[in-house]
């Protein structure tokens, strides 16, 4: 006599259970698409603090210029300006990444609920219990 194996072998062991199945799976898609949210919200922040420091070294710059503050002084504080737009300049560019990562999320959570949720509302509106999935062989 021979047992019943689903179809593709016996499935991996899967140490996360009932984590994994259509609620789970898209509370963890949307976490995803939150901490893209945040993270993006962070590097608005960032941005906006570095452009503000970048404005406020230039103005003591010129201020020093104009006080008649040593060459390598004003030079020093030039040098910083620059840098503190570097990095705005920078974490401008992860602000669109990260734009991007929650807009992928976003539509991996529509797409997700697109292709399972029909299956998920089938499921579990019966009280049958159902097959696990891979369990049927597809032809």
């Amino acid at each position: 006599m021979t047992a019943l194996v689903p179809a593709g072998g016996l499935p991996a062991q899967n140490t996360e259970g009932a984590a994994n199945n259509f609620q789970g799976v898209a509370a963890k898609l949307r976490s995803l698409q939150a901490a893209a949210d945040a993270l993006q919200e962070h590097a608005e922040q960032l941005q906006t603090r570095m452009r503000n420091n970048a404005r406020a070294a230039s103005h003591l710059k010129d201020l020093c210029a104009s006080a008649g503050v040593a060459a390598s002084h004003t030079g020093r504080i030039s040098d910083i300006s620059a840098q503190f737009a570097g990095v705005a300049k920078a974490s401008g560019r992860i602000v669109a990444d990260t734009d991007a990562m929650g807009t992928a999320a976003g539509n991996v959570v529509s797409q997700h609920r697109t292709e399972y949720g029909g299956i998920n509302a089938a499921s579990t509106s019966s009280p049958v219990p159902q097959a696990r999935p891979g369990f049927y062989r597809v032809t």
